[in-house]
């Protein structure tokens, strides 16, 4: 009886459809600029040509809000340059972040925190 050849393996092996790939820190500018610019793209190109996605953060917000968010965008994205809902936001908290180290920093960035780094679950009474 012949001897069976061993399987070939995937370059896909070990990988999940699901799980983004693992992909080493890329650092961030610690200022962002007020709208997109050609410095801050939504995509950036990895070592080995592989795109690199900014990490993805979510929150809550009255639908009333959001919808009021949606209509200023949409009534001013082609005055402001803001192509996406996430700039738009991303732009207006990092403002904010700037306004709060200026009041209570020095105008110093305060220390990184990891996700897991702050308060976890749900604050109590909510």
């Amino acid at each position: 009886m012949a001897k069976r050849p061993a399987p070939k393996t995937s370059s896909l092996a070990g990988t999940s459809s699901i799980a983004p790939p693992q992909a080493e820190a890329v650092p961030r500018a610690r200022e962002s600029t007020s709208g997109p610019t050609p410095q801050n793209p939504a995509t950036t190109e990895g070592e080995a040509g592989q795109k690199r996605y900014p990490h993805k953060v979510s929150f809550y917000q009255d639908k009333a809000d959001t919808d009021r968010l949606r209509g200023a965008l949409l009534a001013t994205q082609h005055h402001e340059g803001f192509r996406s809902m996430s700039k738009f936001i991303d732009a207006a908290v990092m403002a904010e972040v700037r306004r709060l180290e200026q009041a209570y920093n020095g105008g110093q960035p305060f220390p990184e925190v990891s996700a897991k780094g702050g308060q976890l679950g749900r604050p109590m009474g909510e």
